[in-house]
């Protein structure tokens, strides 16, 4: 699919406005992240766009080959990123992946999201100013750099984990381990443990005269969100300045949600509920707290927000399911220590 196909896309009776939701501001207290640096291998087009842009609607566009046969056929994610204030399209993300992890190790599989600047209305650019690398679970590869991924974070190979990149890179995904370290703007990572009953991921900024990545924010979701509760509740996963070093339980006693938020918008209409049940193409609103938070920063945000869609909110069949000749009603899932598990009701045929 093209970015041209946008159009038909926006007629259909599931497709969602660009920017359906209001404007709200939130009465939590500003606070400011020390950067990393003062440089950045990021673009003049990407600092200056970055810069000026302090809210985003991140809208996740249908696959409908994959709506259709409900997640038997899976495709590569593609995402439209719009500036909340203008309304304007400013990015478009791609999903590049192994077709076969995709399709068998789906949602923890490696992959590539490419992020791409718009050209005009209708194009975007030849190249990816900057890409996010995830390290997932790909069974069939003769390597899996995360075997474990979808138990419990006990140790790093089952543990989310995930790079950013300035420019496009090459390879296949979950192979890199930091090998382009020169063109890293950052990384994600979940810590041992996931969080407990809450996930937690670390933010890390890496400035052009630092040898590793450090530490800038960290972030707290939920305990219970996804199945039946997307169609009436937002899922909200608040972001808090952290230091190096700081630990889980110094974590979760941040003041979440005073640098930035990443929110899962709820349906707001009776056509996107219906997108909400038959697809798992999501709508997200990423929003900054302080003008003083750097284009790299922001950058490594948004590459955090891609990576917890894939985490969360790419189950297929999420709410509803037949399996064993029985109606499965997935009400919420609950996060245990890195592990999503459902909470059900399950209708058995007599």
């Amino acid at each position: 699919m093209t970015i041209k196909e946008e159009v038909n896309e926006k007629e259909d009776f599931m497709a969602v406005p660009t920017a359906p939701y209001e404007n709200v501001e939130d009465k939590i207290p500003v606070v400011m992240a020390e950067p990393v640096s003062s440089d950045s291998l990021l673009d003049t087009k990407t600092i200056d766009l970055l810069q000026n842009t302090n809210s985003f609607i991140i809208q996740q566009q249908i696959r409908w080959a994959e709506a259709i046969t409900q997640g038997c056929i899976e495709e590569k994610n593609r995402y439209h990123v719009y500036d909340k204030e203008t309304n304007s399209k400013i990015m478009v993300i791609k999903e590049e992946s192994p077709s076969w992890s995709r399709c068998c190790c789906k949602p923890t599989h490696s992959l590539f999201a490419e992020f791409y600047h718009v050209e005009g209305e209708d194009d975007i650019a030849d190249s990816p100013f900057m890409t996010m690398e995830r390290e997932g679970c790909d069974c069939c590869c003769d390597e899996c750099p995360k075997p474990l991924l979808c138990c419990f974070s006990c140790t790093e190979g089952c543990s989310e984990q995930s790079n950013l990149y300035a420019g496009p890179i090459t390879g296949k995904p979950g192979e890199m381990k930091g090998a382009k370290r020169k063109n890293q703007l950052g990384e994600t990572v979940q810590p041992i443990g996931g969080g407990g009953f809450k996930p937690v991921l670390q933010v890390m900024d890496r400035g052009t005269d630092k040898a590793q990545s450090e530490t800038f924010a960290a972030m707290r979701g939920p305990c219970f969100f996804g199945g039946c509760s997307e169609l009436c509740c937002n899922t909200t996963f608040g972001m808090s300045v952290a230091k190096n070093g700081i630990s889980v339980s110094e974590i979760h006693a941040l003041n979440f949600g005073d640098f930035a938020t990443i929110k899962k918008l709820k349906p707001k209409s009776f056509q996107q509920g219906l997108r909400e049940i038959f697809t798992d193409a999501d709508i997200y609103e990423v929003s900054f707290k302080s003008d003083t938070v750097t284009p790299q920063q922001k950058a490594n945000v948004l590459a955090t927000m891609i990576h917890l869609d894939y985490m969360f909110f790419e189950r297929d069949n999420d709410m509803v399911y037949c399996r064993d000749n029985a109606l499965h009603i997935n009400l919420c899932n609950c996060f245990i220590y890195g592990c999503v598990c459902p909470c059900e009701i399950i209708l058995a045929s007599s």
